[in-house]
Parts: C-alpha cells; structure tokens; sequence
C-alpha cells in the first residue's frame, strides 16, 4: 500500500486552527457540537484546530455560520511571527543569562560550543 503524500501547510492554517479553537471556546461549544452544526466529522474538527488540514472558503463560512460569527473573524490578520526574529531575541536572553553566570565551568562549556559553531561557519 502506497504511503500518503504528507502535505504542508503554511503558517496561516495553524493560526486559522487557533482562531477556530478560540471562537468556540468563547461560544462554550464543544468541538463535537461545531463539528455537528458545521455538518462535518469530529476528527475534520479535531484536525483543522490542530492546523493539520486547511478548510476551503465554502467549510469556513460554515463554520463561521455555526459559531454564529462572521467568517473574518475566524482568519487569522496578524503577520506571522519573523521566525528569525524570535529566535535571535530568545538566543539574546539565553546568552545574557548564560555570561552573566559566575560558574567557571559553564562559561568555559560556552565558549568550546561558541567556538566550534564559528569553525562550522567558515
């Protein structure tokens, strides 16, 4: 039996995932009764929250119907988050704690490992 295509998805569909789980938590449904008045499965529910399938305009209109919202309010308008960005400032907090120790010994680990990413860099 010939193994499924895994597909990936841009951000946006994890973000729209969120946004639907938001919207129905804030309507106190669960994801069976969305899944009941969107007139889908449970598991497409379960899937679409989890950002692993991406509804057509169609199915999200109806599930915006079913939550009783208007359809933008289910899709996602912030920019996606500069992934670079996040990992640079989050790099910037680890390394500030990090030299900031008075532990000989972990700053003498950091530097071995400093030095070895600047060899691979070359």
């Amino acid at each position: 039996m010939a193994k499924k295509k895994e597909i990936t998805h841009d951000a946006v569909v994890v973000r729209f995932g969120q946004q639907l789980r938001t919207t129905r938590l804030t309507r106190g449904m669960t994801q069976a009764q969305l899944a009941e008045r969107a007139e889908v499965t449970l598991s497409y529910i379960t899937r679409l929250e989890a950002g692993t399938s991406a509804p057509g305009i169609d199915l999200a209109a109806r599930l915006a119907a079913a939550l009783g919202t208007p359809i933008a309010d289910l899709l996602p308008t912030d920019p996606p988050p500069d992934e670079l960005a996040v990992l640079r400032e989050q790099a910037r907090r680890l390394f500030a704690s990090v030299v900031a120790t008075e532990d000989r010994d972990v700053l003498a680990l950091v530097n071995q490992f400093l030095a070895r990413l600047v060899e691979t860099e070359r």
